[in-house]
Parts: C-alpha cells; sequence; structure tokens
C-alpha cells in the first residue's frame, strides 16, 4: 500500500525532471542584426575595420548541454563592407584581392561547442575563406537568452572572438602596409520561428 501511495509522487517528479530539462532548439539567424566585424593593422598608423553581413540561416542550441549545439554560418562576398564607398570598389578592382572576390562566400561550420560555465564556452569549427578551409577556435559568450523584447519570440544572443591570420588563407597581399592578424567578432542573434525580414531581403537583393 505505501508503494501505491508513493507512485503518483515519482510519477510528478519525473514529468516534472522531463519538463524542466531543455531539449536542443532550432533558432532562425536575425540576418538583419547579426553581422560579423574583423579588422585589419593600416601600417601601423590604425585599425581599419569592416564588416560581413551574416546570411538568412538557422543553428541549433542545447542551452544545458552546449555539446549539443552546431552552426553553420554563411557571409556573402558581396556583403563587405570596409566602411567607405571608394574603398569599396577599389578593393573589388584589386586584382591582389583576386581569391577573395572569385568566392561567393565565407563560410564556418561547426565541429566542437564546449561550455566553460553558465555564460562562456569555445566554439571550433572550419572556416572557408578565399577557398582554403582551416579549423578555428573563437571564444563565446551568450549574452541573453529569453524573451524578444519586441517580438516576443524566444531569442538568444552569442559573440565569438578570435584571431585569424589572412595570409594562411591566402591572402598575402601588401604585407609590407597591411597586418597579417585578424581579430574578428561575429555577433548572432536569433529566435524560434520565421524570419518575416528574409524574404524581403532576398527580394531587396541584400
Amino acid at each position: 500500500m505505501f508503494q501505491y501511495r508513493l507512485l503518483p509522487l515519482f510519477v510528478a517528479v519525473f514529468l516534472a525532471s522531463k519538463v524542466a530539462h531543455a531539449t536542443p532548439e532550432t533558432y532562425t539567424i536575425g540576418s538583419k542584426v547579426s553581422r560579423v566585424t574583423f579588422s585589419l593593422e593600416h601600417q601601423g598608423f590604425i585599425q581599419n575595420f569592416g564588416t560581413l553581413k551574416i546570411a538568412p540561416g538557422s543553428f541549433v542550441f542545447d542551452s544545458d548541454d552546449w555539446s549539443k549545439s552546431s552552426v553553420v554560418v554563411m557571409m556573402p562576398i558581396k556583403s563587405l563592407d570596409m566602411g567607405d564607398a571608394l574603398w569599396n570598389e577599389e578593393i573589388r578592382g584589386d586584382d591582389a584581392w583576386d581569391k577573395l572576390f572569385k568566392s561567393k562566400a565565407i563560410t564556418f561550420h561547426s565541429k566542437q561547442i564546449q561550455r566553460i560555465d553558465a555564460m562562456h564556452g569555445t566554439l571550433t569549427g572550419d572556416l572557408t575563406l578565399a577557398g582554403v578551409t582551416k579549423s578555428v577556435t573563437l571564444q563565446l559568450k551568450l549574452n541573453k537568452l529569453g524573451a524578444n523584447a519586441v517580438s516576443k519570440l524566444p531569442s538568444v544572443g552569442f559573440t565569438a572572438t578570435g584571431t585569424i591570420q589572412r595570409s594562411q588563407f591566402g591572402l598575402d597581399a601588401y604585407e609590407d602596409l597591411v597586418g597579417d592578424n585578424m581579430p574578428i567578432q561575429i555577433q548572432l542573434e536569433a529566435f524560434v520561428g520565421e524570419d518575416p525580414d528574409a524574404a524581403l531581403e532576398k527580394q531587396l537583393g541584400s
């Protein structure tokens, strides 16, 4: 009789544990706001900054077990912006950067995501730049997990940072003038559900 009285309690605890445990969730990338920023030393005088747009897409994130998460990010080369229209035109017309502009996109495919603490981890994956693929490891920060104040959709935001050497990807033009090390920062905001801006951005060709 005692065992039968405890049975409903065991069932309730089991169900509660199942509800409380998070499962991998698919998030849609908010391509309108997500960006990749990089910098290059210009003759030792300053750091020049550029940006790349992150194409529409999705990724999987498990807030309980980051190792079950995965992400593929694509950055269209046509979205490369050095912050000045004249400079953008000059680099696109320079044969020295031909390797870069022959490819349609820069891609990153995650291979391993490790959690360090509640908000930090490492993101390791294959980066394909100018047709060359190399393994890179980025420092990952979970900025926020919760409802978006405007859309009310479940949302998540990440920042990933690291440094790559452009020469390792065959981009060794003007090494006497432009630095080899490229600090990069990925700002990725995503949400559960469809992206209402994706179709419009495709129509606009952005």
